[in-house]
């Protein structure tokens, strides 16, 4: 069946999300293990993941890496290895891309020809500015300039969280449904129907609610970082469930419902320290915010089932449209 204008939007957001995660913000290759010498033998007392090397794919052993293919993992059990990633990613976080500072310029910069414009607009009509063509075109740009550099001065911060924070793009860490759909697909199979549970439901990690499939993702913050703030996860999880007798294995839908921040996540202060251990991530580090969106069970879904690439899994959409406001699509 040909695909629908919101599908095709929907697989193509998401194809372009894949895109953003192929070219790592953060190049784990430049990741030194600890040398034998410097390598303890202090573990975590609860097992923690495997990440790998290549693009951050987050594992529960060690095969060859379901994304990239690689074999090198970093062993995040080993408190040595995690202490060394901590130190890389404590280093990256200083140095932002260019394209992040550009933007940011260019912002303050139409904020700040905006105030001193209107400034000067101001002045004139109400005859406060007794000044020729020239002068006047002096004033603006010197008000221009002044308004830039206190807009660029004071609000930076800001301006680099709402353009960060937009979409989650290029999480340090992430474990998604593979392979992804191509969105070139001419043709899928299309469910519309209740999520019926067909197996035990999950509980979702920081919310708390009874669920069929979660998407997990995390945004860190550091007041001295030069790049705030920073996605350092992307998570889906998912127990087996049926729409219109199509059944969804274990872990293998691919979410597109919207997510939302969790301002009072159910987790404690120790379990929310493990969730981010087991993860390579530490809660003394900075500011995290949590964000979640659930599938939940017995409530009408969109499931939607690409016929390329082989055992691509299928994607799972609300009934209805998107909220335009979601913080992250």
């Amino acid at each position: 069946m040909v695909w629908g204008g919101a599908t095709l939007d929907a697989i193509a957001r998401l194809r372009r999300e894949w895109k953003a995660m192929e070219s790592r913000r953060l190049d784990y290759r430049k990741f030194s293990k600890p040398t034998l010498r410097d390598l303890s033998p202090g573990k975590e007392s609860f097992d923690c993941f495997y990440l790998c090397d290549e693009c951050g794919y987050l594992c529960e052993t060690n095969p060859p890496c379901p994304s990239c293919h690689a074999t090198a993992w970093i062993d995040l059990d080993l408190w040595a290895n995690a202490e060394a990633l901590r130190a890389l990613e404590e280093d990256a976080r200083r140095h932002p891309p260019k394209w992040l500072r550009r933007r940011v310029r260019l912002t303050a910069l139409a904020a700040g020809s905006v105030v001193g414009l209107a400034t000067t607009a101001a002045l004139a009509l109400a005859d406060a500015l007794l000044l020729g063509g020239l002068g006047a075109l002096g004033f603006a740009a010197g008000a221009t300039g002044l308004a830039t550099a206190y807009t660029h001065e004071f609000t930076r911060r800001r301006l680099t969280r709402a353009i960060v924070a937009d979409r989650v793009e290029n999480p340090t860490r992430w474990r998604v449904p593979l392979p992804l759909a191509d969105p070139a697909t001419p043709s899928a199979t299309r469910f519309v129907g209740r999520a019926e549970p067909r197996a035990a439901l999950l509980r979702a990690p920081f919310s708390g609610r009874p669920c069929l499939a979660y998407e997990a993702a995390i945004l860190f913050d550091h007041p001295e970082d030069a790049w705030p703030p920073t996605w350092v996860l992307r998570e889906m999880r998912s127990a087996a469930f049926e729409i219109q007798g199509h059944l969804v294995d274990t872990d293998r839908a691919s979410l597109l419902v919207p997510i939302h921040p969790i301002d009072t996540p159910t987790l404690g202060d120790p379990e929310k320290q493990q969730f981010l251990r087991e993860r390579g991530l530490f809660l003394a580090d900075g500011k995290f915010d949590l964000f979640e969106a659930i599938v939940e069970p017995n409530l009408t879904y969109e499931l939607v089932c690409p016929t390329t690439p082989t055992d691509a899994p299928p994607f799972v959409l609300p009934s209805r449209a998107l909220p335009p406001a979601s913080p992250y699509r």
